[in-house]
C-alpha cells in the first residue's frame, strides 16, 4: 500500500517540484495538486484517503495556516512548505507534522517525509487498517483542546451537537470542533459504524439491545433509530443473526 498525497501551493513551480520527489519515493503516490486552497475541504471530504498533505503557507486569499484548521482533521498528516521560517511556529500550532523550509532538495524533503512517516505510524495504517490497533487524535473541547487519542474499536457512538460531535467511548465522552458530515467521512474506511440518524452514527458491534427503535449501547447509552436508517440496520444484524435451520 502506499500513502496517498495531495499538494497545495499557488506557485506552480513549488508543484512540480514537490511531484518530481514524490514520484522518487516508493511508497509515495500523488492523487492531485491545488493552485487554488479554496478547493481543498471539498475535495478531502469526498476523498477520505488522502493520508498526507504538503502545503504552501503564504498563499492569497487563504492562508495554509487558516485551510488547516479546516482541513486537519480530514488528513492523517500535514507537512507545512514555505519560504518563510518565521511561519514554523505557527505552523505546529496547528498541529502539523512536519516543516520543509524553501528551497529545499530531495535529501531534505525525504528525511522529512520519513520522520512524520515514523513519527505517526501512517504507512502502516495503509497497510493495516484494523479498527482493533488503528486510531485518530481529536482536541478535546472538554480539556483545554488537548490532543487525545481514540482507538476506532473502542467507538460507541458519535453525535452531532450542531459544530461539534459528541464521541462516546464506554465510560468517557469527548467533544470536538467537528461535524458530524466530517465525522462520516473520516471513519468512512470502517464499515462497522454506520448512520442509523441524521444526529448520529454508531458502532454496531457495542449495540447490546434493540427494541423497536430503540437501541441501548455497551456503555448504555441509548438512541432511537431513524426510520429511513432501519433497513440498514437490519440488514447488518441479519448477518449475525441465528436463525433455525429451514426443513426442506
Amino acid at each position: 500500500m502506499k500513502i496517498n498525497c495531495l499538494v497545495v501551493d499557488d506557485d506552480p513551480d513549488a508543484i512540480e517540484e514537490i511531484t518530481e520527489y514524490i514520484k522518487r519515493v516508493p511508497y509515495l503516490e500523488l492523487k492531485k495538486s491545488f493552485s487554488n486552497p479554496i478547493e481543498v475541504p471539498s475535495f478531502l471530504r469526498s476523498d477520505p484517503s488522502i493520508d498526507m498533505v504538503f502545503m504552501d503557507v503564504d498563499m492569497p486569499e487563504l492562508s495554509g495556516i487558516d485551510l488547516s484548521k479546516i482541513i486537519r482533521p480530514l488528513t492523517k498528516t500535514l507537512i507545512f512548505t514555505t519560504s518563510h521560517a518565521r511561519y514554523a511556529i505557527d505552523a505546529f500550532a496547528t498541529d502539523a507534522d512536519g516543516f520543509l523550509l524553501k528551497p529545499f532538495n530531495f535529501t531534505k524533503f525525504l528525511a522529512t517525509v520519513e520522520k512524520v512517516v515514523r513519527k505517526t505510524g501512517v504507512l502502516a495504517d495503509r497497510d493495516n487498517n484494523d479498527p482493533q490497533e488503528d486510531y485518530i487524535f481529536v482536541k478535546n473541547k472538554e480539556d483545554n483542546l488537548k490532543l487525545v487519542k481514540i482507538r476506532i474499536a473502542e467507538i460507541v457512538a458519535v453525535e452531532s451537537m450542531l459544530n461539534y460531535v459528541r464521541i462516546y467511548l464506554g465510560n468517557k465522552t469527548v467533544v470536538t470542533h467537528l461535524s458530524l458530515k466530517d465525522a462520516k467521512q473520516l471513519l468512512a474506511d470502517y464499515s462497522h459504524i454506520v448512520q442509523l440518524h441524521r444526529s448520529f452514527l454508531i458502532s454496531v458491534p457495542h449495540i447490546e439491545t434493540i427494541d423497536a427503535n430503540n437501541l441501548t449501547m455497551s456503555d448504555g447509552s441509548k438512541f432511537t433509530i431513524g426510520e429511513n436508517y432501519r433497513p440498514l440496520l437490519m440488514d447488518l444484524l441479519n448477518k449475525k443473526s441465528l436463525r433455525p435451520i429451514q426443513k426442506k
